[in-house]
């Protein structure tokens, strides 16, 4: 089978709320939707979309990898498409990682298409037919975020996850932690996400200024590029420390579970470059005893079925993952949202991704690239 062309949308989607993390506040996600079309008449969709925060060069970058595949790959096997890409090293990593990842992720839903199987199966002989998924909190103010973690646990979530490393001081954070736990009670998971807020210091006293409020672990609390750092960190508390910028492709991976740094990867497909490449870290992490969660990078619903097809195929227990984001946005962009009943994420029945995408809602988001 071979790709007979390739084609995009460019999407810019508001938020609902403005999404706000130690990296900043969001208000629209951009990103692109792929189509790649075969000789045998199967489409598989895939999604394009940077983490937020990249930087203004990224958006530059994606439009010229996309014109690059899609005028390398028409005649190409299926199977043959990342190779199209040549050599990227003058463009920005995150532009690239997406990029791939779009592309394999059309690939996985063509494959998978012709195999009459849904993509997780396709990738690793099995799946799970539901997810546990966290509710993610990133909002302004303590009482809010309160708010928002009560609704999510009268909608069913068991897992919530709060952005942290915000706050003006150690009190403020304290407050925040302590307001979501009121709210929730001490039967739900509460897990937080530093996005790399803290220096070493930083985060040894924060987390166990936060640690009596019951926390499941903590998501990437130094800044990326220093497992050393985050082993320390590791050593010096009880709470499970989580690995998330630090993984963008098994290498890094690697690097992380070889020094101990976290008991816990946080894989992004976006930032991994797709989810075969996904899919190796998994198994690297199950050989070092160390525990993943998936999660999207606020996509589409496109991204979301991604990774929720990437999520399916962990093993049980599966901790809770990051796949529900879509309602953060004005718009997922499918036809029908992907279900998610008493805080699990279904995984859509039938062969490839499953999901069916709104060409109006698509066209009414559209930009020019």
């Amino acid at each position: 089978m071979k790709v007979e062309r390739l084609t995009w949308t460019g999407y810019r989607i508001p938020f609902r709320q403005p999404f706000a993390t130690s990296l900043g506040t969001e208000t629209e996600r951009h990103g692109y939707v792929l189509r790649l079309v075969t000789d045998a008449g199967l489409v598989g969709f895939g999604e394009a979309a940077p983490v937020p925060g990249s930087g203004r060069r990224v958006g530059f970058d994606v439009p010229v990898l996309l014109e690059t595949a899609s005028q390398a790959i028409p005649g190409t096997p299926v199977e043959a498409v990342d190779d199209a890409l040549g050599d990227v090293r003058h463009l920005h990593p995150a532009a690239v990682a997406s990029v791939r990842c779009g592309l394999d992720t059309a690939v996985c839903d063509v494959l998978s298409q012709e195999a009459g199987m849904p993509v997780a199966v396709w990738l690793a002989g099995q799946a799970q037919e539901a997810v546990p998924v966290n509710a993610t909190v990133a909002l302004a103010d303590a009482v809010s975020e309160a708010q928002a973690a009560a609704r999510a646990q009268a909608q069913g979530f068991s897992c919530i996850k709060l952005k942290v490393g915000i706050a003006a001081d150690l009190g403020a954070e304290r407050e925040r932690v302590a307001a979501v736990r009121n709210a929730i009670g001490a039967r739900l998971k509460l897990r937080l996400d530093a996005n790399g807020a803290w220096n070493t210091e930083e985060a040894i006293r924060t987390i166990r200024a936060l640690e009596p409020y019951g926390l499941e672990l903590v998501e990437q609390p130094v800044a990326f590029g220093n497992v050393q750092a985050m082993r320390q960190v590791r050593e010096a508390v009880d709470t499970p420390i989580a690995a998330d910028e630090d993984v963008t492709s098994s290498e890094t991976a690697a690097d992380v579970l070889k020094a101990g740094a976290a008991q816990v990867l946080v894989i992004k497909p976006m930032v991994v470059g797709g989810l075969r490449e996904a899919r190796k870290i998994i198994e690297e992490a199950q050989s070092f005893g160390a525990s993943c969660i998936v999660t999207t990078s606020i996509d589409s619903g496109i991204g979301i079925a991604a990774a929720l097809h990437l999520a399916a195929t962990l093993q049980c227990p599966v901790r809770a993952c990051g796949l529900a984001t879509g309602a953060l946005l004005a718009t997922d962009l499918l036809t029908a949202p992907l279900a998610i009943h008493k805080g699990r994420m279904w995984l859509p029945d039938g062969p490839g991704l499953g999901v069916r995408l709104d060409d109006e809602a698509l066209t009414r988001c559209s930009i020019v690239s």
